[in-house]
């Protein structure tokens, strides 16, 4: 009996009470904007994870490439045509193995 009394002490206190009105009205903006954020930030989490591996794979991608370059000669002509160095080069070739 005492437990089911001291329940709905409790229901009435924070539904009903006048004071816990008073709270709700002084901080509604706060929640309220504050739950906006939260579950703006979970939508955004799958696209945060996305732009992460594609920049390891990128990153991978671009050692692989300048590695790859620099063992083997991949010609004066193609230095001189794109007037680019090998580093840029490997960059070029990492995004466009991360594009999909």
């Amino acid at each position: 009996m005492l437990t089911i009394n001291l329940k709905w002490t409790l229901v009435r206190y924070f539904l009903v009470s006048n004071k816990f009105y008073e709270w709700w009205k002084n901080h509604r903006k706060v929640v309220t904007y504050g739950a906006f954020i939260i579950l703006f930030g979970f939508y955004l989490s799958p696209v945060v994870k996305e732009a992460k591996y594609k920049n390891q794979c990128i990153k991978y991608s671009t050692i692989g490439a300048l590695t790859k370059f620099n063992k083997d000669d991949i010609g004066e002509t193609l230095l001189e045509e794109t007037d680019l160095n090998i580093n840029e080069l490997a960059k070029i070739e990492g995004y466009k193995n991360c594009i999909n």
